[in-house]
């Protein structure tokens, strides 16, 4: 009976997962790895909860990520790690960003000690496998960014953070449609670097060519209104 409360009400704040998170805490701080059966051992022998009971519980937690086996951290120690937790509130704060990027940053944090690019690839690896961030490929670059973020607005702030990006959308964003040579002379840059951005956005599908005039290019129409909605933002 009391474990089938427990399956229909558990959640991270339920007292027996709590109790159970810091059995594994322990665990894991007198330097040894999590291991699954015998944290269920010891915790078996520890909390007055039926096996049922105990199984659903950790069963969450390995589900939720909260708990991995074969590390040393848990979802809320892991952040404990002072680069660890800067490299986090980074990729939250600046929402999508590339690899060089979060390096440049971490290595002129004097607070820091991110290390080389092996330390920072592998404090990376950690948030993925905790679930604080997720990662996606555009073009040649991987794209870091929060869980909550979707990859469609992740792409565009990424793209939008490159001046000559902003300023092309910003422009094709004003006109219903508008030819390319008219972008470069309007931006004042050389016609091969421009054209070169544009042909990426619309290899990236954020512009699209007007139809039956490929000469002018438009916001794709699916994307306008996000797109539009984050430049309002930055």
């Amino acid at each position: 009976m009391k474990s089938e409360i427990i399956t229909r009400a558990i959640s991270l704040d339920h007292p027996k997962v709590q109790e159970v998170i810091k059995i594994a805490e322990e665990i894991m701080n007198s330097n040894k790895i999590l291991n699954i059966d015998n944290l269920y051992h010891i915790a078996k022998r520890s909390l007055k909860i039926p096996r049922k009971g105990l199984l659903t519980i950790i069963q969450f937690l390995v589900n939720k990520q909260v708990l991995i086996e074969g590390s040393k951290y848990s979802k809320e120690t892991v952040l404990s790690n002072r680069t660890r937790r800067n490299i986090y509130e980074f990729i939250k704060f600046n929402q999508a960003v590339h690899f060089s990027h979060i390096r440049k940053n971490i290595s002129e944090d004097t607070s820091s000690d991110g290390g080389s690019s092996g330390q920072l690839i592998w404090h990376l690896e950690m948030l993925l496998k905790f679930k604080y961030i997720k990662k996606f490929k555009l073009g040649n670059y991987t794209v870091f960014l929060p869980t909550n973020l979707d990859e469609e607005s992740g792409a565009i702030r990424f793209l939008l953070r490159d001046k000559l990006n902003k300023e092309i959308l910003s422009i094709i964003n004003s006109k219903k449609s508008i030819k390319r040579s008219e972008i470069y002379k309007i931006l004042g840059e050389k016609r091969e670097k421009v054209y070169y951005h544009i042909n990426n956005l619309i290899e990236y599908d954020i512009i699209a060519l007007k139809e039956k005039q490929d000469k002018e290019v438009c916001i794709n129409p699916e994307k306008k209104d996000l797109l539009e909605s984050i430049l309002k933002e930055m």
